[in-house]
């Protein structure tokens, strides 16, 4: 241990002069003006401590905690754990969640937040600085990723690590997802199968000619992808839908329509037509169908004749003479009782790559 020896310029008895002063329980060694105060080292030790009260506190001299100053210049650096040469991250595949704790620790045992210094950190991650946590979802690409993470102590006192992230592209067709000779092609976060002229679906898993497209869906088929030329009072286009609990669509005549825009581009293989009741229901009507809305042109038989589809109050289902690929389909009623009405749904798969 050593001894503290004050030397003061003045005896206890000077303390009016401001030179020596206690006022329990702060001790108050203050200079005239021109006096000074000195502090000697022990004899024995030569070294000259500074201390605070047994239950801590600090040290102040003009309002400054030498204390804090001598805690801040013996503070060190944060230190990093050891890591692979490619760095503390490593190898991971498209896709893969990924929640890492940093490993750094404060040499003083001090609280350590975390900063990103340099270069980005994958598309979709993030750092946590408070807790020292980087998460996200893996990017589906086979790539690397640098950056400079930086541990920082209470003290300000700071480590970089340079972290290197590998990630590989995930081969979603290594599971074969697609039924019934579809070929799988894979892309970036899924699949594409290119399925068969019959099948159809995300994974080639229902056949065609009984998918039907949901014409009585609203959310499948709005109703603003429902027109009609020639309506019949209030018998709307939106009515049209099979199965739907409405009258359904009537038109004026023979030279009316109901047109059904699927939204993209369909290979239809099937209709189904549903009257209305008696005596307003339709016999017969055509088809017409075009991939742009401008351009029409009808649904013809094996001789290329105009193909008439049968209908009546009951419900009907036919197939077409050939299947067509078209965007908009129109409904013209050519044979009815009393007034043309029915309501409709095609059957066919979307078209891919049209």
């Amino acid at each position: 241990m050593f001894a503290l020896v004050l030397l003061v310029l003045a005896s206890a008895a000077a303390a009016d002069d401001g030179v020596f002063d206690i006022r329990y329980p702060n001790v108050i060694i203050a200079a005239q003006d021109d006096g000074n105060v000195s502090l000697q080292s022990g004899r024995t030790t030569g070294d000259l401590y500074i201390l605070p009260g047994p239950n801590g506190g600090s040290v102040y001299l003009d309002d400054v905690d030498l204390l804090h100053i001598i805690q801040i210049a013996t503070s060190l650096p944060p230190v990093w754990s050891p890591h692979a040469h490619v760095g503390f991250f490593g190898t991971f595949k498209g896709e893969e969640k990924v929640d890492l704790k940093l490993e750094a620790e404060d040499p003083e045992g001090g609280t350590l937040t975390f900063a990103l210094v340099a270069g980005n950190l994958p598309p979709g991650f993030t750092l946590n600085g408070t807790t020292g946590h980087v998460m996200g979802v893996v990017p589906d690409v086979t790539t690397s990723y640098s950056f400079t993470i930086r541990a920082i102590d209470m003290h300000n006192q700071f480590a970089d690590a340079v972290f290197k992230m590998e990630t590989l592209e995930f081969d979603h067709c290594s599971s074969n997802p697609c039924l019934h000779n579809g070929q799988c092609t894979d892309t970036t976060g899924g699949f594409l199968c290119n399925c068969t002229t019959t099948y159809g679906g995300a994974k080639c898993e229902f056949a065609c000619s009984s998918h039907a497209v949901s014409i009585h869906s609203r959310s499948t088929i709005p109703n603003a992808q429902m027109t009609a030329y020639l309506t019949y009072s209030s018998y709307l286009a939106s009515n049209g839908r099979y199965g739907a609990s409405s009258y359904g669509w009537c038109g004026q005549g023979t030279n009316s329509w109901l047109q059904v825009d699927l939204g993209n581009i369909t290979r239809i293989y099937k209709v189904t037509q549903q009257g209305y009741s008696s005596p307003q229901y339709t016999t017969g009507y055509t088809l017409s169908y075009s991939t742009d809305g401008n351009n029409f042109q009808e649904v013809t038989d094996t001789n290329g004749n105009t193909h008439t589809f049968p209908a009546s109050t009951s419900t009907r289902s036919s197939y077409l003479p050939t299947p067509i690929d078209a965007r908009f389909v129109r409904f013209h009623p050519k044979t009815y009782s009393s007034r043309p009405c029915f309501k409709v749904e095609l059957y066919g798969c979307r078209v891919y790559g049209i």
